[in-house]
């Protein structure tokens, strides 16, 4: 009687409520350059065929893979509760990579088992602001050779620190652990120089929260 009565509470006992202000660690993976931005200033969209060995501006990067690791601290008391981050976004293919510090607010909706995420942060980058030029005169045949591969494969970001405005959506498996859809985008507004293409990243992270 006694065993049948604790297994019957132990089943309606109802789930550990998901962690609340633990510290966070994620990894996640992105596409590099997903021609992407929800606020409208770049959308997704098709572009004309260049004649070869042209390369539309901002586009020499589009369509590899990132790696993200992020930390989260636990929130803040001020200013709306934010959660301090750090990240580093390592690209898999010998492009740009970025390394990022800033803040992220959270919300929290269904019983906290969904949350929409936005952010802002300073980024320093390990590219280019300006690609060497492959046409200067006078180069060596070597020389513009190497300069033109640069030209095909690397963007000039017109700054080596960017801003780092980013969103995600986050789903609690349990109270651990979380997946998030994620959107970030690097650019500097025109601040550092006239060269600004920008670029945005899409991707999913895992997240696990730390502590008991």
């Amino acid at each position: 009687m006694s065993l049948v009565s604790t297994t019957a509470s132990a089943q309606d006992r109802p789930a550990p409520p998901p962690q609340r202000d633990a510290p966070e660690l994620a990894v996640g993976v992105f596409r590099h350059g997903a021609n992407f931005h929800p606020l409208g200033g770049k959308l997704i969209f098709d572009l004309p065929e260049l004649p070869d060995g042209q390369i539309y501006e901002g586009f020499e990067e589009n369509g590899t893979v990132d790696v993200q690791l992020t930390y989260r601290s636990a929130p803040l008391r001020i200013l709306l509760k934010p959660r301090l981050t750090a990240k580093a976004q390592i690209s898999t293919a010998g492009r740009t990579s970025f390394f990022s510090g800033g803040a992220e607010w959270r919300q929290h909706v269904l019983k906290r088992r969904l949350y929409g995420q936005v952010g802002i942060g300073l980024t320093l980058i390990d590219g280019y602001d300006v690609t060497p030029d492959p046409f200067a005169p006078g180069l060596s045949a070597g020389e513009a050779q190497r300069r033109y591969d640069i030209y095909r494969r690397r963007t000039s970001f017109g700054s080596q620190i960017l801003f780092n405005p980013n969103a995600s959506i986050g789903v609690r498996l349990d109270r651990r652990w979380a997946v998030e859809a994620v959107w970030e985008h690097f650019s500097h507004r025109q601040f550092f120089s006239e060269r600004n293409p920008g670029i945005d990243h899409l991707g999913i992270r895992l997240v696990r929260a730390l502590g008991r």
